[in-house]
């Protein structure tokens, strides 16, 4: 679960953090999934880093407690944006997707984004391991703009 309200690169937004706790509190209270540190991850704020978000997908992949086939929910409440698309990359658009992490940076003058970005075309790959690993029982919710490619 990531929820990001704070960004020191851009405008905060109100509602992501909540929305995270709530399916937090959904998991838990409604479908009985242990709240014990290991079946629920939780990056908020700060702590959901581009680093973090990337090395998380790779944790549930190679998480040995996770069994092939078991239900996995990868939840983003944020902000997402949108990049040029690197020459390349195979996109049917002169744009990509990206969900923005709370370290985003954005360079005005180039008007580029610098770091802190995941592209849908990694988040496509990260999924597309998780599945190789673990099946394909996997819901992804992401509550932002720009997230129509965001699994590709």
């Amino acid at each position: 679960l990531i929820g990001i309200n704070d960004y020191p690169a851009f405008s905060n937004l109100n509602g992501a953090v909540a929305d995270a706790k709530l399916m937090k509190d959904f998991l838990v209270n409604t479908l009985g999934v242990p709240d014990d540190g290991t079946h629920i991850r939780t990056l908020l704020d700060a702590d959901a880093t581009h680093d973090k978000i990337i090395s998380s997908f790779s944790d549930l992949a190679y998480d040995n407690t996770i069994k092939k086939y078991d239900p996995i929910l990868i939840f983003y409440a944020g902000h997402g944006g949108t990049l040029p698309k690197p020459p390349e990359w195979n996109a049917n658009s002169s744009e990509i997707q990206c969900l923005v992490a709370y370290d985003a940076g954005y360079d005005d003058k180039e008007g580029k984004w610098v770091k802190g970005v995941v592209p849908d075309i990694i988040l496509a790959s990260l999924l597309a391991t998780l599945s190789k690993t673990k099946g394909d029982n996997i819901t992804v919710i992401l509550d932002c703009c720009y997230s129509g490619s965001g699994t590709r």
